[in-house]
């Protein structure tokens, strides 16, 4: 009997700073709309668009992600919940971690790495060869056999935080959601790729 968990797959790609500065030009808050110069809507970056875009069923009883609350959860975390993550997670009993996180993700297994490199995807990291504090506690929400403890809106956080990177990108000059935006123009604008796809 296996993990049960929502797939959220958005494949890494580097970053395109062309497409990145594209949106941010063209981006307008109030509507959350990314638009061409025409003025035609290209896409929304809200919680119903990426949700369609990662073709997940969205559940009114999700919620709210935020890193804070995952820190939260991982300082409630006893013994007993890490050995349980550990007996759920790890490859062979002698790869068990015996000191604190980080830990190498490669000592754990396929199922956990999934998870793993997904929240990393959710939570804009850039890499995904380390599990700290924040992958445990999204871990030790999972039970063989059972659906998660908690239900995460991870589509409303993309959302938030692509907002609030948009917003603070002149003065921050960070963006870590390349991945998504590329998928979004490939979702939304499939038509306009001569590729197959």
């Amino acid at each position: 009997m296996g993990i049960q968990f929502t797939q959220i797959s958005i494949p890494k790609v580097h970053p395109f700073p062309d497409i990145i500065q594209f949106c941010h030009s063209f981006y307008i808050p109030s509507q959350r709309a990314i638009v061409a110069p025409n003025q035609q809507l290209l896409f929304t970056l809200t919680p119903e668009s990426i949700n369609q875009m990662l073709q997940v069923q969205h559940s009114p009883n999700q919620t709210p992600l935020s890193i804070g609350d995952l820190l939260d959860l991982y300082i409630t975390l006893d013994l007993f919940n890490i050995r349980q993550i550990f007996q759920n997670f790890i490859i062979e009993e002698g790869h068990t971690p015996t000191d604190t996180p980080p830990y190498v993700a490669t000592i754990f297994s396929e199922t956990g790495r999934h998870i793993i490199t997904m929240l990393s995807c959710i939570l804009g990291y850039t890499r995904d060869e380390n599990v700290d504090e924040v992958n445990l506690a999204c871990l030790s929400i999972f039970t063989l056999g059972k659906p998660p403890a908690i239900m995460y809106n991870y589509a409303q956080f993309i959302a938030d935080t692509l907002d609030e990177q948009f917003t603070r990108l002149p003065t921050k000059r960070v963006f870590k959601y390349s991945s998504v935006l590329f998928h979004m123009f490939l979702y939304y604008q499939a038509d306009k790729f001569p590729i197959r796809i």
